[in-house]
């Protein structure tokens, strides 16, 4: 879906100008950049961060943890650490999906909706297509990701107040963890691209 309104916003906005072709300058920067790792992050706290505050929660409000701790397991090794590594492992494959299937969205709506030339779309998608910003890409996925499980996992852990109090603990993981993944998007963003973004048209 990201990747199909970046076809039709940056064919509209480029097609003023006469360059509905370039709309592939737009999939490869924006969808590389930022769209991608934004829309990955949030489904990714949306389903598995939510899981997880919950699991922990009820395991807390059960009081499952506290049977675990009486028995010499270690809750935080046992119950979180293997959560924040499968959590890792799944986000790798899973991203990938999704930055392949925004630049194929996109593509489909400026080639086949908008009737522009495939070849011409091709050639500045692959001009302007830097295989570092896709790393820094992974990379930003990744720490967002990791940042997503430490916090619904912290408000899992420390879930309170009877079965309302996962709910409640849900809902705060929740908004914290879309403030996070915008912070974490910005901080990144001027860490990596800066003022200058590494964009030249020449030289």
């Amino acid at each position: 879906t990201v990747g199909a309104i970046v076809g039709i916003e940056g064919y509209n906005f480029l097609n003023l100008l006469g360059l509905g072709p370039a709309t592939g300058i737009i999939s490869s920067l924006v969808n590389t950049r930022e769209l991608a790792p934004i829309a990955a992050s949030l489904a990714f706290a949306t389903q598995g961060g939510c899981r997880f505050t919950a699991q922990l929660g009820s395991m807390r409000i059960a009081e499952e943890i506290d049977a675990l701790e009486s028995m010499g397991i270690p809750p935080v090794e046992y119950l979180v650490s293997t959560r924040i590594v499968a959590g890792m492992v799944a986000i790798t494959p899973l991203y990938s999906i999704a930055v392949i299937l925004s630049f194929v969205a996109s593509q489909f709506t400026t080639v086949v909706l908008f009737g522009q030339s495939g070849g011409l779309y091709d050639h500045y998608f692959n001009t302007f297509l830097n295989p570092i910003d896709l790393l820094w890409s992974f990379l930003q996925a990744v720490l967002m990701a990791i940042t997503i499980l430490l916090v619904h996992t912290y408000f899992g852990y420390f879930a309170t107040g009877g079965p309302s109090g996962v709910g409640v603990a849900v809902g705060n993981a929740v908004r914290t963890s879309l403030i996070v993944v915008v912070s974490v998007t910005l901080l990144i963003s001027l860490a990596i691209y800066g003022s200058n973004g590494n964009f030249n048209l020449s030289g």
